[in-house]
């Protein structure tokens, strides 16, 4: 029977690598703040965990005579497979393939952040074909550094609603088919503040005229799209203003837990690629929607007892070398 236990550290420790590297392990959730202190200590790392920098699932693969762990980063996943499920929906008639996405400049997208979270969103972006991708940032240099990290991708900062006017505005502009917001769910207080709600609000009200449908790739949405990374509350202030102007709305709890179904196809299979993490046939559509009940009907977990950092407890991990 397997099992899941929490291993609560604030570093990497020499006890957590033995307990990692065991035969007893099967793979590993990865959170904060070790997504990226725990990479050199891996055999392998996937693509994307080294274009995010960060890894927040380990997977035992297999090799000849043995096994090797391997870091990948599933927020990617949550991400690009939650907009997809929501596509579906909008079109549940059509087979939609896991690995479809829009033909080349037919389709863009937006995200509202700077941070991890954006930079896995604009991957994700990407993974569907769309491009360019839009940046709503108050900060140049955040702006910046995901351009820098993210230098394959065509990223462009909206700075305010007129950058709005000048980028999508006008006739011929790029189609904004999906939106990702990625900042704390605060209402608008300050001048800067409002200004980012401003910006997004007029990317929301541009007219939407759907474009033809295509026979290859992914379907053009009757809706636009606009997933809300946080999901405390599950209910944003800026997810209600996408609502309120009539976008196809997805609280963050649904990439949370796509993210989490992602791991497990992984894990299960021994195989971190993601193809393997976006199979929906592995567990089957019933026992994954149950599992999706589950969690949207649940509340927030409430602590009982005081979390304990094992890294106060066991030496950090020593200088690295062959396992």
């Amino acid at each position: 029977m397997n099992t899941y236990e929490l291993w609560s550290t604030s570093k990497v420790t020499n006890a957590m690598l033995q307990t990692l590297f065991s035969e007893d392990c099967g793979g590993a959730a990865v959170t904060m703040p070790i997504k990226a202190a725990v990479m050199p200590y891996l055999d392998e790392i996937s693509l994307e965990s080294r274009i995010m920098g960060a890894c927040n699932t380990i997977v035992k693969v297999p090799t000849n005579g043995g096994y090797k762990l391997v870091g990948q980063n599933t927020d990617i996943l949550g991400i690009r497979n939650v907009l997809l499920r929501a596509l579906r929906s909008q079109f549940p008639t059509r087979i939609i393939s896991p690995e479809a996405s829009y033909p080349a400049e037919t389709g863009a997208g937006v995200i509202i952040g700077g941070g991890a979270t954006t930079r896995s969103a604009a991957h994700a972006l990407a993974l569907l074909g769309l491009s360019p991708l839009f940046l709503v940032n108050r900060d140049p240099a955040e702006v910046e550094a995901v351009q820098s990290s993210l230098s394959h991708l065509t990223i462009i900062h909206l700075k305010n609603s007129d950058d709005v006017e000048t980028y999508l505005g006008q006739s011929g502009s790029p189609k904004v088919l999906m939106m990702v917001g990625a900042i704390p769910a605060t209402a608008p207080v300050t001048p800067e503040e409002r200004g980012v709600y401003s910006t997004v609000t007029t990317i929301l009200i541009i007219p939407y005229v759907k474009p033809a449908q295509i026979d290859e790739g992914l379907p053009f949405p009757d809706k636009r799209m606009f997933l809300e990374m946080t999901y405390k509350p599950r209910s944003t202030p800026m997810l209600k203003v996408a609502l309120a102007h009539g976008w196809h709305g997805i609280d963050g709890i649904q990439a949370t837990i796509e993210q989490g179904l992602a791991q497990q196809r992984m894990w299960y299979l021994s195989d971190p690629s993601l193809r393997a993490g976006s199979d929906r046939s592995i567990f089957g559509i019933e026992l994954e929607d149950s599992t999706r009940k589950l969690g949207e009907s649940m509340n927030d977990i409430i602590p009982t007892c005081t979390e304990v950092d094992r890294a106060l407890f066991n030496d950090d991990a020593d200088a690295l070398t062959d396992h």
